[in-house]
């Protein structure tokens, strides 16, 4: 079917087409209702990636490490009898929190450790068996039998700096509440913790107390809760501002309403795509539906534009919506592959966080084009034709001195242009030079949110929170304890090494193994006295060894041993440091851990969050930029495809990359980090940008035929003709993006402003730039004729 029997098609086949479109539109609104938040750590590293692998095995072993949540209490009136009675009922609340999973109910909570769930450790010399006794059976009655147990349990060494920390100022407490597998990464976890904040919100309604909330599992859930929430408010903002702008440029209710029909079935259709996929809303792809609606109005504007001036040329409505349609149709549906391709690089990240964000982006804005060039023509072939209020736009006099001074300056000020942008990229690549990449796991919550805050309170009181795994694989069954027990004896040197180098000990808590359930067993051996808090020597350790605990069973190890003791975990927590940090601190720990356990007796692997993230984040930005350099030569190939001209095509993505390198360069005048959140910023940007260019260039492609190749001619009249729609919709762009500056979230801030920023030098390179190197074509053209 040729292009005007395709335009004549929409027209008369237009209800039978709405009909179709709007039966999807509900087909993919009632799946639309199953979408589900994503509550699983965000997968950044690729199945294939041996720090992945390695963590998937540790998992495997010990379960997981992120799935402690923890309360925090720093005031010495939680050791007051009505209060300790009020710690203790909160302890046992929280043991028995119930939620729904699997449509049943469930005990969420596998432990929890505090000052009332502590034991203490003795020694029968008759059958050489360790016996367990609670220090509180139940609250006592009396304050001086609370202060008698306390003294007994604070001189406890292997609780201190674990659950309580006490000096002669300040007391500080821990309550650590350990999930159930199951309950970590699922939606149950929400549920869990919001029962979890009521029961200790009515703990500090009762006795003043403030609790301090931390640990992975909360953080994440409070992240998701956020991110729930701005998913609307982005789609809300994104629907008004925009109507503002279309209002404000058109003044016409019918077209605000007609824009926002199209954006609204664009929106729906990605929730529904997002369930079809089976894919569930991470913190990138709540992003899609405010980014389609910002970049589905572009699309109306320069139809709408391209409509009013055939309007205004012959007068009938009909004519006009096909000739619009045949004109603008091939450009639009260009300006859209580019953008999805934009997109589509994602999924070479091997990343199914950026994978599935690309898939579902690309698939939509195509989807978006079909929506456009089907319904805006539909729509208004239901309406009278625009009148002059409606068309006056055109004539907009500081729109109209806009485009004369562009023309004048590609006339005459090609020497100062081309000056001006060697000095705008000199200033971006001396900007960029110091750009770092640097993320961290913890990253994006504002510094003022009391999550942060409270982070900060456990960093102080106990170094941090986030997981940091030492792995050591003896490679022999029993290896742990073979040949004197060697490798005990080098885990406790790395101990010490951890608990004493000024480095480690800045941003790492004190290590958490099997060696420091040996010590106590060994101190209650030798009486209790805390001297005996020590690792024994050989000869003593055998001593102990095989002591069994009362009932005959031998000691649970499997928190910190695997079951054929070949494998032992040191586990540390650290803080919320960036991955430059990370990445020192793991490089110096691996110099030290190589002396100690020689490569060839032992394998030694780091693992844990901590880890993981540091490694997902350097491997995404490797991957996104190599992605955004595949979007600039698929782009390229494009452009010369539609074009017939890899001149053409060259000539255009100059003016592209240019606004990359600037907004790299104000990244690093401003500190502005290299990390996933940003690195998105210059796809995005490069894929929508280059849209402005694809609209002059084909401006121009259709002046040159009716000049007769004269290119300065068509330079100027391809301004006139586009260059109205392509400052429209850079203002549109700009007010749209600038929509995520609402965010609770660094990230997407910086997101929402950086493309804003690219856009709008976009818009002048196009607009400048773009014209300027057309002319120097011409000038090479004259030259050479001559």
């Amino acid at each position: 079917m040729k292009k005007h029997e395709v335009n004549h098609a929409i027209i008369k086949y237009r209800v039978a087409i709405l009909s179709a479109i709007i039966g999807i539109t509900l087909f993919m609104g009632y799946n639309a209702q199953k979408v589900e938040l994503d509550y699983e750590l965000a997968q950044m590293l690729p199945e294939t990636d041996s720090t992945f692998i390695e963590y998937n095995n540790f998992k495997e072993l010990f379960g997981e490490d992120a799935r402690l949540i923890l309360l925090g209490v720093k005031d010495p009136s939680v050791l007051q009898l009505d209060n300790f009675e009020a710690f203790y009922k909160l302890s046992k609340d929280i043991k028995e929190i119930t939620v729904e999973y699997n449509k049943e109910d469930y005990k969420g909570v596998k432990s929890v450790t505090s000052l009332c769930s502590l034991q203490g450790l003795s020694y029968s010399k008759a059958d050489s068996t360790i016996s367990n006794y609670p220090y509180f059976n139940k609250v006592p009655e009396t304050q001086l039998e609370l202060d008698s147990i306390i003294k007994d349990l604070t001189s406890n060494r292997f609780y201190k700096d674990l659950v309580f920390t006490k000096t002669d100022t300040s007391f500080v407490t821990l309550m650590s509440i350990s999930l159930e597998n199951d309950i970590v990464n699922s939606k149950s976890r929400i549920e869990l913790v919001h029962h979890l904040q009521e029961a200790a919100e009515m703990f500090t309604e009762e006795t003043g107390i403030e609790i301090h909330y931390s640990g992975l599992p909360y953080i994440r859930t409070h992240v998701m809760s956020k991110v729930r929430g701005e998913l609307s408010l982005f789609i809300g903002l994104a629907a008004l501002v925009l109507a503002i702008i279309l209002y404000i440029i058109f003044r016409s209710f019918k077209v605000v309403l007609t824009s926002l029909f199209i954006v609204g079935i664009s929106v729906i259709w990605v929730f529904g795509f997002v369930v079809l996929f089976g894919f569930k809303i991470t913190i990138l792809t709540g992003l899609i539906p405010p980014l389609i609606i910002v970049i589905g109005i572009p699309n109306i504007i320069f139809l709408l534009n391209k409509y009013h001036q055939e309007c205004e040329s012959h007068g009938k409505a009909t004519v006009a919506l096909e000739t619009t349609i045949s004109k603008i149709g091939g450009v639009i549906f260009l300006t859209n592959l580019t953008t999805a391709a934009g997109f589509a690089t994602f999924l070479v990240t091997s990343s199914s966080l950026l994978v599935e964000f690309g898939i579902i982006a690309s698939i939509n804005i195509m989807c978006l084009f079909l929506i456009s060039v089907t319904i805006f023509p539909i729509t208004l072939s239901f309406q009278k034709k625009p009148n002059s209020k409606h068309t006056k736009h055109l004539d907009n006099k500081f729109l109209t001195n806009t485009i004369k001074w562009l023309i004048s300056n590609t006339l005459n000020s090609r020497n100062k242009v081309y000056f001006g942008t060697a000095l705008l990229v000199l200033i971006s690549v001396i900007g960029m030079s110091k750009i770092k990449t640097a993320g961290n796991v913890v990253d994006d919550i504002p510094h003022d949110d009391d999550v942060y805050q409270d982070l900060l309170f456990f960093e102080k009181e106990y170094k941090g929170v986030l997981p940091f795994e030492i792995i050591i694989d003896a490679k022999e069954e029993n290896g742990i304890f073979a040949n004197g027990a060697k490798t005990l004896y080098k885990m406790h040197k790395l101990d010490k090494l951890i608990q004493r180098n000024e480095n480690f000990k800045r941003d790492f808590t004190k290590p958490m193994s099997i060696i420091d359930g040996i010590k106590y067993i060994y101190q209650t051996y030798r009486g209790g006295d805390s001297k005996y808090y020590v690792l024994p020597p050989p000869k003593e350790l055998n001593k102990i060894k095989d002591i069994k605990q009362a009932g005959g069973s031998s000691a649970d190890l499997s928190a910190f041993l695997d079951s054929t003791r070949q494998i032992a975990r040191m586990t540390v927590m650290m803080a919320n440091v960036n991955t430059i940090q990370i990445k020192a601190l793991k490089d110096e720990l691996r110099v030290e851990v190589d002396k100690i356990f020689p490569p060839t007796e032992y394998d030694v692997t780091f693992t844990g969050t901590s880890l993981v993230f540091l490694e997902g984040t350097n491997f995404l930005v490797r991957n996104l930029f190599m992605s955004l350099a595949i979007a600039i030569v698929l782009i390229s190939i494009f452009i010369s495809i539609m074009f017939k001209s890899l001149r053409t095509a060259l000539i255009s993505i100059l003016p592209n990359v240019i606004p990359l390198l600037f907004t790299a360069g104000v990244m690093g005048y401003f500190g502005i980090h290299i990390k996933p959140s940003t690195i998105l910023v210059f796809s995005i940007a490069f894929g929508i940008s280059v849209d402005d260019s694809i609209h002059y260039l084909a401006k121009y492609k259709q002046e040159l035929a009716l000049h007769k190749g004269r290119i300065k001619f068509s330079v100027i009249e391809a301004i006139k003709g586009s260059g109205i729609s392509m400052i429209y919709t850079s203002i549109v762009l700009f007010f749209g993006f600038s929509i995520f500056t609402a965010s609770s979230f660094g990230g997407t801030i910086a997101l929402g402003l950086l493309v804003s920023l690219t856009l709008i030098v976009a818009m002048l390179t196009n607009l400048i730039l773009l014209p300027t190197l057309l002319m120097s074509l011409d000038k090479a053209k004259q030259k050479k004729k001559k």
